[in-house]
């Protein structure tokens, strides 16, 4: 894959904004006193505590107990690590970058950002990884998601729209209504017939279908059933795919666009505790004809987090 990253930077950020967009989902604005060129499909490693917490980072043992601690970190269950997060938009102004990260609280470092308020500074490292690659003029773009995967694809309909890109085509997922984290402007057809009816960043006018696996927003089902109904009858021909999710929506879009052959690209979510390729936490197999089993093992953090489809083997 073409290496798109641009320079990382280690910098702090002030909080600009907070709002909830949904429940368990924080949306927050950072402004940065960097130079940031950001790529859609990149990500943020985020410190998630409070800075002055960085003097507790200290390996005790106790006396008369041979297991070490880490103090304060794990009495008050502060996140240690950085957490990554994926880009969901991203703008200059004047000497200032403004970067839009979405975040749902599952643990300590999410609920830490989840209580962030605007005014208060966060330590960043990034743009991190390698993003999506940009479509033909002529291609149709397809942007599938599913849960926490929503943000990259945010991004990149922002940017595709800033470069005049005419065609392109949402697909979101959520488990039910309240956990959708884009504005609606009107209510999402139940028939899988794309409309007009998100608020989307940098008003990027393109429409989108929107599934609920309860059925309480747009279709009934995974999003994958939605992308499948929207590809019966179509002609193929153009269309470019990229999604971000869990595993197993990837698996399902890899197979889909694979029996479509319709080019695709994934982004895959994997627990990073460094991003810089460091801690190898972020591991997966890849394909690789030069090896004699045919594949090696990569790094999410640093030779994705997104791949084309067919070099994938785990996710695909």
């Amino acid at each position: 894959m073409e290496d798109r990253r641009s320079p990382i930077c280690a910098v702090d950020a002030r909080v600009v904004s907070r709002s909830a967009p949904c429940r368990d989902h924080v949306c927050l604005e950072l402004e940065l006193d960097a130079r940031f060129d950001a790529t859609p499909g990149q990500f943020l490693q985020i410190s998630c505590h409070a800075p002055e917490a960085g003097a507790d980072r200290v390996v005790e043992r106790r006396e008369n107990d041979a297991r070490p601690s880490l103090g304060r970190w794990w009495h008050d269950r502060q996140a240690f690590l950085r957490r990554p997060f994926s880009i969901a938009d991203s703008w200059r102004q004047r000497n200032t970058t403004h970067v839009v990260l979405i975040s749902r609280a599952v643990g300590p470092g999410t609920r830490w950002l989840d209580r962030v308020a605007g005014g208060q500074t966060v330590n960043v490292t990034g743009p991190l990884g390698n993003g999506f690659s940009a479509p033909p003029p002529t291609a149709q773009a397809v942007l599938v998601a599913g849960g926490v995967g929503i943000p990259p694809l945010l991004f990149l309909a922002r940017r595709l729209h800033e470069r005049g890109h005419a065609l392109a085509t949402l697909f979101f997922g959520a488990a039910s209504a309240d956990l959708v984290p884009v504005p609606l402007t009107q209510a999402p057809r139940r028939d899988a017939i794309a409309t007009r009816c998100l608020r989307l960043f940098g008003d990027a006018p393109y429409p989108a279908v929107v599934s609920t696996n309860d059925g309480s927003l747009g279709t009934r089902g995974h999003v994958t059933d939605a992308l499948s109904q929207w590809l019966s009858g179509r002609d193929a021909t153009g269309l470019r795919v990229f999604a971000c999710g869990p595993p197993r929506m990837l698996q399902a879009v890899a197979a889909l666009t694979r029996r479509w052959n319709v080019a695709c690209e994934l982004c895959v979510e994997r627990t990073m505790g460094c991003g810089l390729g460091t801690c190898l936490s972020c591991v997966l197999r890849v394909r690789d004809r030069t090896r004699p089993a045919g594949w090696r093992w990569a790094l999410a953090c640093l030779d994705g987090p997104v791949f084309e489809r067919d070099t994938l083997l785990d996710d695909a």
